[in-house]
């Protein structure tokens, strides 16, 4: 396998594939047709009946119960709504059943998804008013729910460039159809959510032809309808921060054009840089990936990008103005992207700041979890780079999250937090160890051998990958997964000079 080859490919074909969310297909699927007030997308209605797993969910193949909770409600919702007969019903009755069964576990996830604490209450309600068997209180999400308000200043509900414009379907009934318009961006979305541009319509009650034109291609994706869509800066910026972890080079203009840097370059705002320049919600996450890419790169860039992120009583990093919770990943991206900033303000302060909580935030001295991908090994792998990326790696800090590491292999070679092994997790995993194996000090190599060869096999056998990450829902970037995998077996043919046996 030529991976350089297949690498080059990866990064001059980014489209923004992902899976189809069961989420934003059921909001999809409420909106009316002009005149019948029936389902506007039948086929939409089919999907939901077609995609119900056999315990009754909806959501992701892996049993995230938050993720497949939110998508169950929305699902139960849209078909009391818009679909009827035995077989709706069945699904119906299923999809109550499955939601009493496992509700109480919603606290057995390492983090929640994004605007559960807004949404979720709300969708309760719905559902509740559509004679809908569920619970008839939020498990404490209303309290949390009441606390993220707090937060969050009237105004900035409907202001450009705040990042719940994302969850705005929580409001419900209480939405500003006029002041929701507001946030419609050029390509007709609402923060580049399918689900959200839904409930704009649905508040709205009228035709709103650059919405629907959205969601027209939205339904037209090759895997269904999205999480969200586009998301182009946030997919060049984490495919090009894992290839660089396995080892590529962004001098190579082959892998890298000056094409795709000048579009790095470009989505730089005035506060930062966005996941996609439709999306218009700046956040400190993807800022300093770009803002590192473009630096190994030898792009100028500006300390002032990541100065806007910077929390000024703790020194370290937020990804978005009113979060409840700092991101793990987000301050071990920023720290290296400060590595490459020696003139940033006080630098060595924040560093400091920054690798403390790091460190402080570790669970048994092990592992990380993160607000923005469901498994710890993403986390862990992410902040043990920038830890080792470091001018005096902290290695004795590193020690125990390697021996966690190593000891958390399954039989097959494979890593998985979920009950089985993925290729995006043993890739993550193999990234790490064979950085430490090669800058620090030696990992048996056959834990080594055995998670190359598990990950050879599954690429070779399947380019289909489990949603892992957290949106409101969980979700699957196919082009920044396959780009761990690829820098995984790339940096392990460097290492020993050969693919695994």
């Amino acid at each position: 396998m030529e991976i350089r080859a297949q690498a080059r490919a990866l990064v001059k074909g980014l489209d923004g594939r992902m899976n189809a969310s069961p989420y934003d297909t059921a909001w999809l699927a409420r909106l009316p047709s002009d005149h019948t007030g029936e389902a506007r997308w039948p086929d939409l209605v089919d999907w939901l009946l077609e995609h119900q797993w056999l315990d009754g969910s909806w959501g992701s193949a892996i049993p995230y119960f938050h993720d497949r909770i939110l998508c169950t409600l929305m699902a139960i919702i849209a078909l009391r709504e818009k679909s009827a007969g035995v077989r709706a019903d069945a699904a119906i009755r299923q999809g109550e059943g499955y939601i009493w069964r496992n509700f109480h576990f919603l606290h057995h996830d390492p983090v929640e998804l994004v605007g559960f604490e807004l949404i979720f209450p709300t969708l309760l309600a719905q559902a509740r008013t559509l004679g809908l068997d569920v619970p008839s209180h939020s498990c404490g999400y209303g309290r949390i729910r009441g606390a993220k308000l707090r937060l969050l200043p009237t105004e900035a509900l409907y202001a450009p460039g705040t990042s719940v414009a994302f969850s705005l379907e929580f409001l419900g009934a209480k939405g500003d159809p006029k002041r929701l318009s507001q946030l419609l961006a050029g390509n007709g979305s609402v923060a580049n959510s399918p689900a959200t541009t839904a409930y704009l319509l649905l508040q709205q009650g009228t035709e709103n032809g650059s919405a629907l034109r959205y969601l027209e291609q939205m339904r037209a994706q090759p895997g269904g309808v999205p999480h969200f869509y586009p998301l182009r800066t946030f997919e060049i910026a984490w495919v090009l921060e894992h290839l660089t972890f396995g080892g590529l080079s962004l001098d190579d203009s082959e892998l890298v054009s000056p094409a795709i840097l000048d579009e790095l370059e470009s989505a730089i705002g005035e506060r930062g840089v966005s996941m996609d320049p439709e999306f218009g919600i700046d956040d400190g996450d993807t800022t300093a990936v770009t803002a590192r890419m473009l630096a190994l790169a030898g792009r100028p860039i500006d300390r002032d990008m990541l100065k806007c992120f910077e929390d000024p009583e703790t020194r370290t990093f937020r990804t978005f103005s009113f979060e409840r919770n700092a991101s793990v990943s987000t301050n071990a991206h920023s720290l290296e992207a400060l590595a490459l900033m020696p003139d940033y303000p006080d630098r060595q302060e924040v560093w400091d700041r920054v690798v403390t909580m790091l460190l402080a935030s570790r669970k048994y001295q092990s592992y990380w979890t993160d607000k923005w991908h469901a498994s710890p090994f993403y986390a862990t792998a992410h902040v043990m780079m920038s830890l080792l990326e470091s001018d005096e790696p902290l290695v004795s800090e590193c020690l125990g999250s390697i021996d966690w590491m190593i000891h958390m292999q399954r039989s097959d070679g494979s890593w998985g937090y979920f009950g089985q092994g993925t290729a995006e997790e043993t890739a993550y995993v193999l990234l790490t160890l064979l950085r430490f194996h090669s800058r620090c000090q030696p990992v048996d190599v056959e834990v080594l051998h055995r998670g190359a060869a598990y990950l050879w096999r599954a690429f070779e056998s399947s380019r289909t990958y489990p949603d892992l990450w957290i949106a409101k829902s969980l979700f699957a970037p196919e082009g920044v997964v396959e780009s761990a995998i690829l820098a995984a077996m790339h940096l392990y043919q460097t290492t020993f000079g050969r693919s695994p046996a």
